[in-house]
Protein backbone atom coordinates (compact mmCIF):
# COMPACT_ATOMS: atom_id res chain seq x y z
CA UNK A 1 0.00 0.00 0.00
CA UNK A 2 1.10 3.29 -1.11
CA UNK A 3 0.34 6.61 0.65
CA UNK A 4 2.09 10.07 -0.02
CA UNK A 5 2.86 11.23 3.04
CA UNK A 6 4.54 14.42 1.81
CA UNK A 7 1.70 15.33 0.17
CA UNK A 8 -0.29 15.06 2.82
CA UNK A 9 1.55 17.06 5.22
CA UNK A 10 1.86 19.60 2.10
CA UNK A 11 -1.77 19.99 2.44
CA UNK A 12 -2.02 19.78 6.50
CA UNK A 13 0.73 22.54 6.20
CA UNK A 14 -1.56 24.93 3.77
CA UNK A 15 -4.41 24.71 6.36
CA UNK A 16 -1.99 25.65 8.97
CA UNK A 17 -1.01 29.06 7.34
CA UNK A 18 -4.51 29.88 6.48
CA UNK A 19 -5.07 29.06 10.22
CA UNK A 20 -2.27 30.82 11.06
CA UNK A 21 -2.98 33.91 9.19
CA UNK A 22 -6.54 34.38 10.65
CA UNK A 23 -5.45 34.11 14.17
CA UNK A 24 -6.70 30.98 14.73
CA UNK A 25 -3.96 29.83 16.64
CA UNK A 26 -4.95 26.54 18.61
CA UNK A 27 -6.27 25.16 15.02
CA UNK A 28 -2.79 26.21 13.22
CA UNK A 29 -1.17 24.09 15.92
CA UNK A 30 -3.06 21.08 15.63
CA UNK A 31 -2.47 21.32 12.03
CA UNK A 32 0.90 21.90 12.09
CA UNK A 33 1.81 19.10 14.31
CA UNK A 34 -0.59 16.92 11.82
CA UNK A 35 2.00 18.30 9.30
CA UNK A 36 4.95 17.37 10.93
CA UNK A 37 3.73 13.88 11.92
CA UNK A 38 3.08 13.21 7.93
CA UNK A 39 6.52 14.72 7.24
CA UNK A 40 8.62 12.48 9.60
CA UNK A 41 7.15 9.63 8.19
CA UNK A 42 7.86 10.77 4.81
CA UNK A 43 11.74 11.10 5.94
CA UNK A 44 11.89 7.67 6.92
CA UNK A 45 11.81 6.64 3.55
CA UNK A 46 12.77 9.49 1.55
CA UNK A 47 15.67 7.50 -0.13
CA UNK A 48 17.20 11.22 -1.83
CA UNK A 49 19.89 12.87 0.51
CA UNK A 50 18.98 16.35 -1.06
CA UNK A 51 15.38 15.57 -0.24
CA UNK A 52 15.36 14.61 3.38
CA UNK A 53 17.65 17.59 3.77
CA UNK A 54 15.34 19.95 2.22
CA UNK A 55 12.78 18.14 4.61
CA UNK A 56 14.27 18.70 7.72
CA UNK A 57 14.84 22.57 7.23
CA UNK A 58 11.22 22.84 6.44
CA UNK A 59 9.83 20.11 9.43
CA UNK A 60 12.47 22.45 11.73
CA UNK A 61 10.99 25.44 10.28
CA UNK A 62 7.34 24.11 11.02
CA UNK A 63 8.74 22.97 14.62
CA UNK A 64 9.74 26.27 15.64
CA UNK A 65 6.45 27.86 14.67
CA UNK A 66 4.44 25.52 16.43
CA UNK A 67 6.55 25.69 19.06
CA UNK A 68 6.06 29.13 18.71
CA UNK A 69 2.19 29.42 18.73
CA UNK A 70 2.05 26.58 21.78
CA UNK A 71 4.16 29.79 23.50
CA UNK A 72 1.04 31.96 22.46
CA UNK A 73 -1.53 29.43 23.51
CA UNK A 74 0.07 29.00 26.98
CA UNK A 75 0.27 32.99 27.68
CA UNK A 76 -4.29 33.53 27.03
CA UNK A 77 -3.74 32.94 23.05
CA UNK A 78 -3.22 36.99 22.53
CA UNK A 79 -0.01 37.83 20.68
CA UNK A 80 1.06 38.97 17.41
CA UNK A 81 1.71 36.80 14.45
CA UNK A 82 6.06 36.04 14.88
CA UNK A 83 6.87 34.33 12.23
CA UNK A 84 5.40 35.68 9.40
CA UNK A 85 6.75 33.67 6.33
CA UNK A 86 6.40 30.56 7.25
CA UNK A 87 4.00 29.95 4.68
CA UNK A 88 5.80 31.59 2.08
CA UNK A 89 6.81 27.97 0.41
CA UNK A 90 4.93 25.40 1.47
CA UNK A 91 6.45 22.87 -0.87
CA UNK A 92 9.22 19.99 1.02
CA UNK A 93 10.74 20.18 -2.24
CA UNK A 94 11.69 23.52 -2.76
CA UNK A 95 15.53 24.68 -2.28
CA UNK A 96 17.21 26.26 0.75
CA UNK A 97 18.27 29.81 0.95
CA UNK A 98 21.76 29.72 1.92
CA UNK A 99 23.09 25.51 1.54
CA UNK A 100 26.05 27.20 3.41
CA UNK A 101 24.50 28.33 6.76
CA UNK A 102 25.21 25.54 8.88
CA UNK A 103 25.71 27.65 12.03
CA UNK A 104 22.20 28.97 11.70
CA UNK A 105 20.95 25.42 10.98
CA UNK A 106 22.19 23.75 14.07
CA UNK A 107 20.10 24.92 16.63
CA UNK A 108 16.81 23.75 14.57
CA UNK A 109 18.80 21.06 14.09
CA UNK A 110 18.82 20.37 17.63
CA UNK A 111 15.07 21.10 17.94
CA UNK A 112 13.89 18.36 15.51
CA UNK A 113 16.37 15.84 17.22
CA UNK A 114 14.83 16.73 20.70
CA UNK A 115 11.41 15.99 18.98
CA UNK A 116 12.11 12.83 17.59
CA UNK A 117 14.13 11.54 20.81
CA UNK A 118 10.72 11.78 22.53
CA UNK A 119 9.08 9.26 20.20
CA UNK A 120 12.07 7.22 19.95
CA UNK A 121 11.84 4.07 22.11
CA UNK A 122 15.23 3.16 23.49
CA UNK A 123 14.56 0.08 25.92
CA UNK A 124 13.44 -2.81 24.81
CA UNK A 125 9.79 -3.47 26.12
CA UNK A 126 9.24 -7.16 27.44
CA UNK A 127 6.61 -7.84 25.11
CA UNK A 128 5.67 -11.19 23.59
CA UNK A 129 3.08 -11.74 20.75
CA UNK A 130 1.71 -13.80 23.52
CA UNK A 131 0.76 -10.66 25.58
CA UNK A 132 -1.12 -9.33 22.58
CA UNK A 133 -4.58 -10.71 23.22
CA UNK A 134 -6.32 -11.39 19.57
CA UNK A 135 -5.50 -9.18 16.88
CA UNK A 136 -4.57 -11.93 15.06
CA UNK A 137 -4.57 -10.74 11.67
CA UNK A 138 -2.28 -7.58 12.54
CA UNK A 139 0.38 -9.24 14.49
CA UNK A 140 0.27 -12.03 11.14
CA UNK A 141 0.06 -8.78 8.94
CA UNK A 142 3.08 -7.12 11.04
CA UNK A 143 5.22 -10.47 11.33
CA UNK A 144 4.91 -10.74 7.18
CA UNK A 145 6.17 -6.85 6.74
CA UNK A 146 8.25 -6.06 9.44
CA UNK A 147 10.19 -9.59 11.28
CA UNK A 148 10.53 -11.79 8.21
CA UNK A 149 12.51 -9.74 6.54
CA UNK A 150 14.73 -8.59 8.89
CA UNK A 151 15.32 -12.45 10.01
CA UNK A 152 15.50 -13.89 6.46
CA UNK A 153 16.57 -11.59 3.86
CA UNK A 154 17.30 -13.61 1.38
CA UNK A 155 13.81 -14.35 0.62
CA UNK A 156 12.74 -10.58 0.29
CA UNK A 157 15.19 -9.25 -2.39
CA UNK A 158 14.02 -6.84 -5.17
Amino acid sequence: MYCNFKEYGVEYVKQAVKEDDAGNYSRAFTLYMNALEYFRTHLKYEKNPKIREVMKDKVAEYLRRAEELRAILDNGGTAPNLNVNVGSSTHAQSKPNNGGQKDKEDPEQAKLRAGLDSAIIREKPNVRWSDVAGLESAKQALQEAVILPVKFPQFFTG
